[in-house]
């Protein structure tokens, strides 16, 4: 009688380990769908923004002279960062270190073939360009000099940006533009190598 409890205990407890690590599998193949859905949509929004030509924006250095973006940049390319609030301000940073390096320092061995020019742009719409005084400040106080050549400043409405899917507020985008403005490549979010190994890819066709 007892043999007979002790086997129907341990088919028992083998049925609920059975059922947990069935849950545990159906909970990790939700969660990889999801991860797989979300960088499908991120996909196909960069897609949809390949092609499109750059609008014709006035911006301002740090110091206060206006120029216009895209055509005040003469390289082969240009490399448009454009934050949105602070939360895409603070991935946009992540960016620079590396971008820097890459297309203004020229730290690696093959960087000096590259012609690119490189733009952070945050922008200020609505409510938040009573902000952007404040912002240039800090902007000023936190990044080093050599960065602070390359980061404008837009004051003015949302549609423009909004035209070519690069207001978003919760992240960066990252726009690579040719000689005439149209966007070759786009990404948003936090660097990430594999960015930069495209952009690479389309410089070297």
């Amino acid at each position: 009688m007892v043999f007979f409890l002790s086997n129907r205990i341990g088919s028992h407890i083998i049925q609920l380990f059975s059922a947990f690590c069935f849950q545990v599998y159906i909970l990790s193949m939700i969660f990889r769908i999801s991860i797989c859905l979300l960088f499908i949509l991120q996909l196909n929004n960069s897609q949809a923004q390949v092609g499109k030509q750059f609008p014709v924006v006035e911006v301002e250095n740090l110091d206060g002279k206006v120029f216009q973006l895209p055509v005040h940049f003469d390289a082969e390319y240009t490399l448009v960062g454009i934050g949105t609030s602070k939360k895409a301000e603070d991935d946009l940073r992540t960016w620079q270190t590396p971008v820097y390096n890459k297309f203004v320092a020229k730290t690696g061995l093959m960087d000096q073939m590259y012609d690119v020019d490189i733009c952070f742009l945050p922008l200020f719409t609505g409510a938040s360009k009573a902000a952007k005084g404040q912002v240039v400040k800090k902007l000023k106080e936190n990044n080093e000099k050599l960065v602070l050549k390359h980061v404008m400043v837009y004051a003015g409405s949302r549609e423009p940006f909004a035209e070519i899917d690069a207001d978003d507020k919760d992240a960066p985008v990252f726009l690579l533009l040719d000689g005439s403005g149209k966007i070759k490549w786009s990404a948003s979010g936090k660097f990430r190598q594999a960015h930069l190994d495209a952009i690479e890819e389309i410089l070297s066709q």
